[in-house]
């Protein structure tokens, strides 16, 4: 038997634990009280008129690039997390697979096999 086989799926449960604990890191919200109390005030409008004056329009196109700046980031941010869940995924898929194996040449070879964690278990027949 293979001794490093036994610890691939701890690394699989580690991987996928680390995977989580980061992408609920990176996925909770940046914005809070605070920074939305430090947005800078709108500026006075004239009363009794439905003109906008060239300030409100000023102000008004500032806020829409920082907050489209912004959506770039949060989107370009969500693209690289989906990625590195890709990988974390398949990188599972594999090491499923080499667990598969090695339990397939064990039962070959009349070795008894130690029940495996109910989650890995599902986690097998789902690849």
């Amino acid at each position: 038997m293979d001794p490093g086989s036994g610890w691939l799926g701890v690394l699989a449960l580690l991987i996928t634990t680390v995977g989580t604990v980061v992408g609920t890191w990176l996925g909770r919200t940046r914005t809070d009280r605070p920074e939305v109390a430090e947005l800078p005030a709108a500026p006075q409008q004239p009363t009794g008129t439905w003109t906008v004056s060239p300030e409100m329009y000023a102000w008004f196109q500032d806020q829409m690039s920082q907050m489209h700046s912004r959506l770039g980031v949060l989107e370009d941010a969500e693209a690289r997390e989906r990625a590195r869940g890709d990988r974390l995924e398949r990188l599972l898929g594999l090491a499923l697979a080499h667990i598969e194996r090695q339990d397939q040449r064990m039962t070959a070879a009349g070795m008894p096999l130690v029940p495996m964690d109910p989650e890995l278990t599902a986690a097998r027949g789902s690849t």
